[in-house]
């Protein structure tokens, strides 16, 4: 048995991402499920398994819109014939070009200092990202071809390939790969196990320098990085500034998808050599890497607008998840502007369809907000006000980089109690977003009512500002509902001085803490007096 054979006896797929194609696609599921099974030991032939899946899904489609002539010729013609039609996603067209792209270098041998040779090397990072390309087009297909519900298929997770005893068995047999795949354990060990005792640690820093250098002497390029990411981040007894830079810069040599560059950048940034290390985040991301592209766009965010949104273009282009809730955002705030714009609704709907199929971070707080602001025009089911709001909060840390969203969130939760501690949270910075006078005054109020009925039913409550102020504001700015409380029997006789006890910020001090106070200014009138 070769070591081939051994490995994919071995492979155990622990997640099944790809249960909703059996009934119906099972074809299309064989060739998904044996993708993820070689993506890990034989890269090549996996990519050659997500060529093959695109090329079914190609037939799929085409015979489920009905297209005259049958999809027929190369892969290439027969992914154009569907861009043709106008019938399937634009997303989905780029993702299945991708893995065509991909999957027809591995069936194509290359030449290397006057040697011939039939191999392809695929980075962790861009196998990852082909497999959730490959899973977001099947759950499109099972979407349109039978029918299933997006929201009911699973998300993508990365299968394990090797039990670690059998990886250890494969890399005393030579095989570069499980040589790194065991490093790579061990370097997973010491990031994850912080709180192990010093002897543990010492054992799994000694079992990663073996590993990682055998995997160097193998041949496997991908060990230098991960050498220095290991002292970069202080996994690995300590090592001079200068030595972990010398690390970094001969895995820049071997550098194809800046991987090495970003990591690079990172640490030049946390050792305070920011302009340095913004330079390599550039270069990294101009190759195309999502973690560098991610930083840019948290960086120029606030800085550099039009920068931003060609960043954002870019990412659209990579299949980077976090642009396409980025563009989602950008597409609120177009039709914020004109709630009549049909065309911009049109590019709303667009653009939450795509973040939904592609699993984009927080998307479901702009699906929320979207269907708020749309009277629902943009999902897919009607959702209530209490789901829209809920839906907001459930998803606002998902966010991919510090959006200002705060002024939105609390448009939609202010009138529910339930969210009170994220009303508190959220609440300055919410304000500062709102230009408008009426909105600002009719949140103030909304929020100090909210308190006053916690208040009634605890008997305490936190507000970001004293109640009387809040209302009192809200009043003098318009708001209808504040002044009618401020001027209500209930109002007068809840707010009145010395009216009831709160914590934090708000309210009048409590007996006892008057006293105290009385006391202390006495002692401090004495001792001036000395």
């Amino acid at each position: 048995m070769t070591i081939a054979q051994f490995k994919t006896q071995l492979t155990v797929q622990q997640f099944d991402n790809y249960s909703f194609l059996k009934n119906g696609l099972n074809e299309l599921y064989i060739q998904a499920i044996q993708a993820e099974k070689y993506a890990g030991i034989d890269g090549q032939s996996s990519l050659a398994k997500m060529r093959l899946f695109v090329e079914l899904a190609c037939h799929e489609l085409g015979k489920f819109y009905g297209l005259r002539p049958p999809v027929s010729g190369e892969l290439s013609n027969k992914i154009k014939q569907l861009e043709s039609s106008k019938k399937v996603d634009a997303w989905a067209i780029q993702s299945m070009n991708r893995l065509r792209s991909f999957g027809n270098q591995s069936l194509h041998i290359t030449e290397v200092n006057g040697h011939f040779v039939a191999q392809l090397n695929v980075s962790e990072i861009r196998m990852r990202q082909l497999l959730q390309d490959m899973h977001e087009l099947a759950k499109y297909v099972a979407n349109k071809v039978l029918f299933i519900e997006q929201s009911t298929m699973p998300d993508w997770q990365q299968n394990p390939s090797l039990e670690l005893a059998e990886s250890i068995t494969l890399a005393l047999s030579g095989d570069v790969q499980s040589s790194y795949a065991v490093a790579k354990h061990f370097f997973s060990k010491l990031a994850l196990s912080e709180s192990s005792n010093k002897q543990q640690r010492t054992s799994w820093q000694c079992d990663f320098e073996y590993w990682s250098n055998k995997a160097l002497q193998q041949g496997c390029k991908k060990s230098g990085l991960l050498q220095a990411n290991s002292y970069a981040r202080k996994l690995m007894p300590h090592k001079e500034s200068t030595e972990i830079k010398a690390l970094y810069k001969k895995a820049l040599l071997v550098d194809e998808e800046g991987e090495a560059l970003a990591s690079f950048a990172m640490y030049l940034m946390r050792i305070g050599e920011v302009k340095l290390g913004l330079d390599y985040l550039i270069q990294a991301t101009e190759k195309g890497n999502h973690e560098s592209l991610s930083q840019m766009q948290a960086i120029t965010h606030k800085q550099d607008e039009q920068a931003y949104l060609g960043l954002i273009d870019e990412g659209l282009k990579l299949s980077h998840k976090p642009s396409y809730t980025l563009d989602l955002f950008e597409k609120i705030k177009r039709y914020e502007k004109n709630l009549d714009d049909e065309v911009a609704l049109k590019a709303l709907r667009s653009a939450l369809i795509v973040a939904e199929a592609k699993s984009a971070p927080g998307y479901q707080f702009f699906k929320g907000y979207a269907a708020f602001i749309s009277e629902n025009k943009t999902a897919s089911k009607g959702l209530t006000h209490q789901q829209c709001a809920n839906m907001m909060v459930d998803h606002y840390d998902n966010l991919p980089i510090d959006l200002e969203v705060e002024g939105r969130l609390l448009s939609v939760i202010a009138d529910f109690n339930e969210h009170h501690k994220v009303m508190l949270s959220i609440f300055e910075r919410a304000m500062t977003q709102i230009s408008d006078v009426q909105q600002q005054a009719q949140l103030k109020s909304a929020v100090a009512m909210c308190s006053i009925e916690i208040f009634k039913q605890k008997h305490s409550v936190k507000t970001p500002m004293p109640i009387r102020q809040m209302l009192q504001e809200a009043a003098n700015d318009g708001d209808a509902t504040a002044r009618s409380y401020l001027n209500s029997t209930e109002g007068k006789a809840l707010l009145k001085k010395g009216g009831f006890g709160t914590t934090a910020r708000i309210g009048r001090k409590t007996g006892g803490q008057k006293a105290k106070d009385r006391k202390k200014n006495k002692a401090a009138k004495k001792a001036r007096r000395k």
